[in-house]
């Protein structure tokens, strides 16, 4: 019975259906026992599983099928075998790194999509601790607050293209937000001309903001953004909150129609602060 198994059988046992079998066949990968001559049935021996067994654990790793004929046939020498194993085992890490920084871009996204959610109505200052931030910065010749529409689109694919030139990748092209110096923030001169975007930490990054607390406040657009600065700095003073470092701007949640011909977007404004008379680092 076992050692001349008809093709259903033997498929039915190895939980392997027969076109696949059929099909190793015909890619000299796994051939029947005997074949009878005048029915053209296909018999495998039962002893023929542990095959079955090697090429469905190797295919797991996503090793072709040429490339599973060639260990299970062609690599005599453990040297070998283990070359070929540690190129795919590099390119499972290539994937898993991959799907890791999918995972948390899109985290991100649902994080700025709840953020719109709780917050989108929001009129109050809120002071936050956040982690350090590693950002990639890009200079542009012009007050992102003196822009046209079509201007800050125009700087965008200049940015975009600055992305894909330090090989990160392009899916991470969003969330773009503007620095203003701390001066310029105080001073209400509200000049900000450097885009940035947050970065992988295996990537390359050009400055990083830092951990602490961020004084926050909240707007749906770039427009609403500038009236709102004057607002956000004088909260700021009126709740004897030390302003420590750099004004930022982060889009927190962008999700645009297809026929749209402006950007939606909504906007955290954020600020490093402390009590006056605190220790910073407090």
């Amino acid at each position: 019975m076992f050692s001349k198994m008809k093709i259903g059988h033997f498929a039915k046992y190895n939980n392997i259906s027969v076109q696949t079998l059929r099909y190793y066949e015909q890619i000299d990968l796994l051939h029947p026992v005997s074949i009878h001559v005048g029915s053209n049935y296909r018999y495998y021996h039962i002893n023929q599983s542990a095959a079955v067994d090697n090429i469905q654990f190797l295919k797991q790793f996503n090793f072709s099928l040429e490339e599973i004929k060639h260990i299970m046939n062609d690599t005599e020498g453990l040297a070998e075998l283990s070359q070929t194993v540690e190129k795919k085992k590099a390119e499972l890490l290539e994937q898993r790194k991959l799907l890791d920084q999918q995972l948390e871009d899109i985290d991100s996204f649902q994080a700025g999509a709840l953020i719109f959610q709780e917050k989108q109505s929001q009129t109050t200052i809120e002071v936050a601790h956040f982690p350090t931030r590693p950002i990639l910065t890009y200079s542009i010749d012009k007050n992102i607050y003196e822009m046209t529409n079509e201007e800050y689109e125009f700087y965008l694919r200049a940015f975009k293209s600055h992305v894909s030139q330090q090989k990160i990748p392009i899916g991470r092209f969003n969330r773009v937000g503007t620095i203003m110096s701390k001066r310029q923030f105080l001073t209400e001169e509200f000049v900000s001309q450097e885009l940035f975007i947050f970065t992988p930490k295996q990537f390359k990054h050009t400055k990083s903001l830092r951990s602490g607390l961020y004084a926050t406040f909240y707007c749906h657009s770039f427009k609403e953004e500038l009236p709102a600065l004057s607002q956000f700095k004088a909260a700021l003073q009126q709740k004897d909150y030390q302003i420590v470092g750099d004004y930022v701007c982060e889009v927190v949640y962008e999700k645009n129609k297809t026929d749209a011909m402006n950007r939606t977007m909504f906007i955290r404004m954020q600020i490093p602060v402390k009590k006056r008379g605190e220790n910073m680092w407090q």
